[in-house]
């Protein structure tokens, strides 16, 4: 236990001394700035701590529509972009070149010496690479949870999910980075594999997005041509292939919306996009937003995260496996 502890240890100093770590904390902590210097007033909104402000009798301090525009901003843009994209993409070209570094000639001999066996010492620098990203978004989301006390006047640990769901994204994603790593030991095709998967999964949720939103709106069947009732019994269809298609990859999209599944807002669990949409555009488009509502709750917990995790398994089972066999 204590020369697997000794390993983590290793592992966090080996990531604090990467340049990208500080990098990464310095942006998250800039962008958590800026999303602290918006606030509300007695008359309105205010931004960048009160050099631009704007009157609205909704928006305004303790008004009811204050914290869901707060919220709505943190998991719509922080979290949709940053979180889900900019965060993560650091974090995998920050740890991508963990194990080829490890396996070099000297680096692992050292490890291998102590009484370990390979497999607990491959999980356990994996698990030292899942703290990097661990690190960076529970700052970031601390220092949010502290800007919605301040800005709103209440405490919404809800907002925590986010922590375990980026990780997990992340943890498919890397997964990838480790076994084309560990087989090729070149961290640049790591990243262009994780990349690729990604890229297929943002395609196929796509079209879930679309086949789903189509295929099931709620038009009753009466109100249709026959035209549109044979288009969308095809979309149905294609959507179940899709859905098949769909489970061998992880689902990044799906898996941080689940978010809004569990976030509180004024009382109340879950994230309306239509309820935060309609702070912006007309309210023609609330049938469309109702949709989006849906689509996002189109699959269960255990598919989203279930198929991913199995995703996830294979290859880190192929990467132990290789690394395991493999001659140092």
């Amino acid at each position: 236990m204590r020369a697997v502890a000794t390993l983590l240890l290793d592992s966090l100093r080996l990531l604090r001394a990467r340049a990208l770590f500080w990098v990464t904390l310095a942006i998250s902590t800039m962008v958590g700035v800026i999303y602290l210097s918006i606030g509300f007033t007695d008359t309105g909104m205010s931004m960048m701590f009160g050099l631009a402000s704007f009157d609205h009798e909704l928006l305004r301090k303790g008004g009811e529509l204050s914290e869901l525009l707060y919220i709505g901003l943190f998991n719509k843009f922080i979290v949709g972009l940053w979180l889900s994209w900019v965060a993560v993409i650091l974090g995998l070209v920050s740890c991508a070149s963990i194990y080829p570094d490890f396996m070099a000639e000297g680096s692992i001999g050292l490890s291998l010496s102590k009484p370990v066996r390979r497999v607990t010492v491959f999980f356990t620098k994996y698990l030292g690479s899942l703290l990097f990203m661990f690190i960076q978004v529970t700052i970031f989301t601390l220092l949010v949870f502290f800007a919605l006390r301040w800005r709103i006047g209440s405490w919404n640990p809800s907002i925590f999910v986010v922590i375990p769901l980026t990780v997990l994204v992340f943890s498919f994603l890397y997964s990838v980075v480790v076994l084309v790593t560990v087989k090729t030991r070149s961290a640049l095709a790591g990243v262009l594999f994780a990349m690729l998967v990604w890229f297929g999964s943002f395609l196929l949720n796509f079209a879930d997005e679309v086949l789903y939103t189509y295929g099931y709106s709620g038009i009753p069947e009466e109100e249709l041509y026959e035209d549109e009732i044979a288009l969308r019994d095809s979309m149905r269809q294609w959507h179940k292939v899709n859905l098949t298609a769909y489970a061998i990859l992880p689902k990044t999209k799906q898996t941080m919306e689940l978010a809004d599944r569990w976030m509180v807002i004024n009382g109340e669990r879950g994230f309306s996009t239509k309820s935060f949409t309609d702070l912006f555009v007309p309210e023609q488009f609330g049938e469309v937003d109702a949709e989006v509502d849906d689509a996002v709750r189109r699959n269960s917990v255990l598919y989203v995260l279930g198929t991913s995790l199995v995703f996830e398994a294979v290859m880190l089972s192929l990467a132990a496996w290789i690394f395991c066999r493999r001659d140092f």
